[in-house]
């Protein structure tokens, strides 16, 4: 697995450690003693992103966030949600988030597989790709979800304050097509839908 992203960027009020392996009860000892909870629940280890969490207040724990997939292509690493008390971590493209001090607090995110994550902190906003939409979030919901961008491949090439902008695959014309999403709205223009008419 390619080395996780770790993106701190928001003020936040936690600090994360990415563990190479799951830790046994001797490492958990040494790494201060901290619980270990499997993300989601399972009674047996799987494949699994591992994550120390150092909450501002409240015990630090061990997160071993189940993997979506088994191809690395997909997004791995942790990064901070806009309300500073919450994180988001992605274990090959399955998505999570939830409060650094809870965590049972966790939801999983509705992209998925997710292939990208991107912040604009001028608008506070966390962005997910899958292999066909854009979804953002702010501190509290799901803001907006873009209109189907290609056939089967979204590529973000560029995040600006106020547009996103990127490459949507056209399996009809056997090429991929530029996109430019506004981040207020979600609305685009350009990129290729299976529907629309040539």
């Amino acid at each position: 697995m390619p080395d996780p992203t770790v993106d701190l960027s928001y003020p936040h009020r936690f600090e994360v450690e990415i563990l190479p392996h799951a830790p046994a009860v001797s490492e958990l000892v040494s790494l201060g003693g901290p619980q270990r909870i499997r993300i989601p629940e399972s009674g047996e280890d799987v494949d699994a992103l591992h994550v120390k969490i150092v909450p501002a207040s409240g015990a630090s724990w061990v997160g071993s966030f189940a993997r979506g997939f088994e191809s690395d292509d997909f997004s791995n690493g942790v990064w901070a949600w806009p309300d500073g008390e919450s994180l988001a971590v992605v274990s090959a493209g399955y998505g999570y988030v939830l409060k650094a001090e809870d965590p049972k607090s966790w939801v999983r995110l509705q992209p998925m597989p997710i292939t990208d994550v991107r912040l604009v902190p001028e608008h506070q906003l966390i962005v997910f790709a899958d292999f066909t939409n854009i979804y953002a979030y702010n501190a509290e919901k799901s803001v907006w979800k873009s209109d189907r961008l290609s056939w089967d491949g979204v590529t973000i090439t560029q995040v600006s304050t106020s547009h996103i902008f990127g490459l949507g695959w056209d399996a009809m014309a056997d090429k991929e097509i530029e996109f430019v999403i506004d981040v207020r709205t979600g609305q685009h223009t350009g990129g290729a839908r299976p529907w629309a008419k040539r």
